[in-house]
C-alpha cells in the first residue's frame, strides 16, 4: 500500500503555496524567528487543547502565567469534566452540577482533581476502606436456569454479557444481552446463536456491535457478524466474510476504535482484524459506517429478492440487505510473516501492536512483538518479547509520551516496549504467575493501571512514566515506577461455587458416570510414556545424516512437553473454581469465574473497615 502524504504536503499541493523557508526539524531548539504555542490565536490553541489529555494540560499550565490564563479562558477543565461524565456516567453522582456552575471556570479543575484523588484513595491499599463486594446481585447477572455467563464486556454506558449452556447436557445455544448502566435495564438481546460470539467489540456512539463467528470448515473463512447495539426491529445488520485467497482465514482478535483518523480522513468506526492462514498472517483495518442500502444508493449491484420478499445484493464478502445497514470498507492491510497470537492486539491512529506465536516446526520459536506504523501501513519493528511457550495475556498502548506498549505474559512478567526506538524498557516480575487469560489494562487519569488475575486473586498495579523524559533518560532506560497498589480476592466466595462447578462437569444423562478427570489423567500418563520413549532415542548423532532425525525427535519432544503442560493446566482448571475474565472501569472491578458467577468490587461504595467489623 502506498505511503500516505502528510497534512503539510496535502496543504501545499491543494493551495499551490510556495514556501521559500527551509523545512524545519521539530527536534531542533527554537530559534529567534520561530513561532511557539503561546503566540497562536486562542481559537487555534483551543483546538490543540481539545486533543490533549488532562495530565498533559496540567503540565502545560505550569510553564507560564500566560499559558495558564489561556487554558482558563478556553474553559478546558469544564470541558474535561463534562467529557469525563459523558464517558463514565456512573461517576455522575460524585459531581454536583450546581456546585460546579457556582464555582465558575477555575473551580472545575479542583472538582476534577478532587474526584481523581478520591477514587485513587479508595483504589489504593489502605487500612481504612474496603470495596463493596457483590456476587450475582447486579442487574446484568440475569440469566435463565439453563444458562451461565461465559464472557462479558464493560464500558461507560453499557454492560454486555454472553450467555451459554450451563452444563454439558444443556443445548449449545448462545445469546448476547446488552444492559444500560444508567437505567439498569436490558435494552437488547440477540438470541439463538449457534456459534459462540468471540472477540466481541462495540461502538455505543454509532450503535454497532461486532463479533466473530468461527467457521468449522477448513476451506471457509471466519465471519464477522454485525448487529445494532441498542434494540431495534431489525437488529442484524450484516455478515462480513473474511476473504482468505482460497484458505480458511482464522480471525485471532478484534479491536474497535471510534472517530479515528486514517491519514487526513476521519472514520466513524475502525475494526482491527488480524487473521492467519498457512503459517502467515494479515492484519485488516475495516472502516464501518451506518448507511442506507437501496437500488438508488447502490446501483452497481444486481438486486435480488429472497423467499421472504427482502431485497438484497450479493458481494464477494457476503449479502447486503436493503435498509439502514452498515457499510464495510477495508482502509488498510499489512502482511505479517508470522502466526499472530489469539486475542491480543491494540491500535491507535499512530501505532498498532500484535504478538507472534511460536510455531513448533520452525527453529526460531520466540514470541515477538510486531509494531505496525499506521502512517504507511507497514511493519516498523519486530522485537523479541518472550521465550517459547509463554503466551501474552494482555497488551495495551499507553496514550502518553513516550509511545509505549505494556504487555503481561503467562510467566508473570510485565514488559514495556518503546515503540518509536523499538526496544524493551523494563522487565519486572509481578507476583503469582497465573495459568488463565484474565488481564485487563485501563487508563486511570493518565496512569496505566492493569489488573492481573491469578486463580482467585486480582493484583492491581500502577505503571507511571515521565511525560517528557530528558535526553539523558532517552539514551538510558526511561525512568519508570511500578507500584502494587491492591489485591482483591474471590477466595471467600469460592466454597459456595464448588458445588455448582461439580454440576457443570457432570456428564449428560445416559452417559456412564466417570471421574471428570479420568480421561485427562489417562492422556497425561500416555504422553509421559511417549515423552520417555522419545527422550531415550535422542542420542548424540554420530553421522551427519542422523542430525535430521535427531532434530525431528527434538521437535516431537518439545511438542509432547507442551501438550503435557497444557493438560496439567486443564486439569487444574477442571477441579477448581478460577477467574475466567477481568474487566474494570474507574470505580469497579468485575470478575467472571468459570462457574458463570460475576463478582463486583465497587470502590465508589467503599466502606470503613472499622464499621464493618463492628457490624459483624
Amino acid at each position: 500500500m502506498a505511503r500516505r502524504i502528510s497534512f503539510k504536503q496535502q496543504l501545499l499541493f491543494r493551495t499551490s503555496m510556495d514556501v521559500d523557508a527551509p523545512i524545519g526539524n521539530p527536534e531542533d531548539p527554537p530559534g529567534d524567528g520561530d513561532t511557539n504555542i503561546q503566540q497562536l490565536p486562542e481559537d487555534c490553541l483551543g483546538l490543540i487543547l481539545d486533543l490533549l489529555d488532562p495530565v498533559t494540560v496540567a503540565t502545560l499550565e505550569k510553564t507560564s502565567r500566560h499559558m495558564y490564563s489561556l487554558i482558563q479562558t478556553h474553559q478546558y477543565w469544564r470541558r474535561a469534566l463534562k467529557k469525563l461524565v459523558l464517558k463514565h456516567p456512573y461517576l455522575g453522582h460524585k459531581i454536583d452540577t450546581e456546585t460546579e456552575e457556582d464555582t465558575g471556570k477555575q473551580g472545575c479543575k479542583a472538582v476534577y482533581k478532587n474526584l481523581a484523588k478520591e477514587l485513587n484513595l479508595f483504589w489504593k491499599k489502605n487500612e481504612r476502606f474496603k470495596p463493596l463486594t457483590m456476587r450475582n446481585d447486579q442487574y446484568f447477572c440475569e440469566k435463565d436456569e439453563r444458562q451461565k455467563v461465559v464472557s462479558m464486556k464493560v464500558t461507560g454506558n453499557f454492560f454486555i454479557t454472553v450467555l451459554g449452556p450451563r452444563t454439558r447436557s444443556d443445548l449449545a445455544v448462545f445469546s448476547i444481552r446488552v444492559f444500560d448502566r444508567n437505567t439498569k435495564k436490558r435494552i437488547n438481546e440477540i438470541s439463538n446463536l449457534i456459534d459462540k460470539p468471540e472477540y466481541l467489540v462495540f461502538s455505543p456512539k454509532y450503535n454497532i456491535l461486532v463479533a466473530k463467528s468461527h467457521e468449522t470448515c477448513l476451506s471457509m473463512p471466519d465471519t464477522l457478524n454485525i448487529w445494532t447495539l441498542e434494540s431495534q426491529s431489525d437488529s442484524f445488520l450484516r455478515a462480513y466474510h473474511l476473504k482468505s485467497s482460497g484458505n480458511g482465514a482464522r480471525c485471532t482478535a478484534l479491536v474497535l476504535k471510534e472517530d479515528i483518523f486514517f491519514g487526513s480522513l476521519r472514520k466513524d468506526c475502525v475494526v482491527m482484524c488480524p487473521t492467519r492462514y498457512n503459517n502467515k498472517s494479515v492484519v485488516r483495518f475495516l472502516a464501518l459506517a451506518r448507511v442506507n442500502f437501496c437500488p438508488d444508493s447502490f446501483p452497481a449491484g444486481a438486486w435480488k429478492t429472497d423467499n421472504a420478499g427482502d431485497r438484497f445484493v450479493k458481494t464477494n464478502s457476503g449479502l447486503i440487505y436493503e435498509g439502514h445497514k452498515v457499510a464495510v470498507e477495508e482502509v488498510g492491510r499489512v502482511h505479517i510473516p508470522h502466526l499472530v497470537q489469539l486475542g491480543v492486539a491494540d491500535f491507535t491512529d499512530k501505532w498498532a501492536i500484535l504478538f507472534s506465536e511460536a510455531p513448533k516446526e520452525l527453529p526460531d520459536r520466540n514470541i515477538h512483538l510486531i509494531v505496525l506504523d499506521m502512517a504507511n501501513m507497514s511493519i516498523r519493528h519486530i522485537l523479541k518479547a518472550y521465550e517459547p511457550r509463554i503466551a501474552v495475556y494482555g497488551a495495551s498502548l499507553h496514550q502518553q509520551e513516550p509511545d509505549v506498549a505494556v504487555a503481561v505474559g503467562k510467566d508473570g512478567y510485565l514488559k514495556v516496549f518503546d515503540l518509536d526506538s523499538g526496544r524493551e524498557l523494563t522487565n519486572q516480575r509481578v507476583p503469582k504467575p497465573m495459568a488463565r487469560t484474565n488481564t485487563t489494562i485501563i487508563d486511570f487519569f493518565g496512569t496505566t493501571r492493569f489488573m492481573l488475575g491469578s486463580i482467585t486473586d486480582i493484583h492491581v498495579f500502577d505503571l507511571q512514566f515521565p511525560l517528557y523524559p530528558s535526553p539523558e533518560a532517552k539514551l538510558d532506560r526511561i525512568e519508570r515506577r511500578r507500584e502494587h497498589i491492591r489485591t482483591v480476592s474471590i477466595y471467600g466466595e469460592v466454597w459456595d461455587m464448588v458445588e455448582e462447578r461439580n454440576i457443570q462437569l457432570a456428564p449428560p444423562p445416559g452417559v456412564h458416570i466417570l471421574d471428570p478427570l479420568m480421561q485427562l489423567q489417562q492422556n497425561l500418563a500416555a504422553l509421559n510414556q511417549v515423552n520417555q520413549a522419545i527422550e531415550a532415542n535422542i542420542v548424540r548423532p554420530e553421522l551427519p545424516e542422523e542430525a535430521d532425525r535427531v532434530e525431528q525427535l527434538m521437535v516431537e519432544f518439545r511438542a509432547v512437553q507442551q501438550r503435557i503442560h497444557d493438560l496439567n493446566q486443564e486439569m487444574e482448571a477442571r477441579i477448581s473454581v478460577a477467574i475466567e475474565a477481568v474487566a474494570a472501569d474507574l470505580s469497579h472491578i468485575f470478575v467472571l469465574t468459570n462457574t458463570g458467577d460475576i463478582m463486583t468490587f465497587d470502590f465508589c461504595e467503599s466502606s470503613p473497615i472499622d464499621e464493618s467489623i463492628g457490624e459483624d
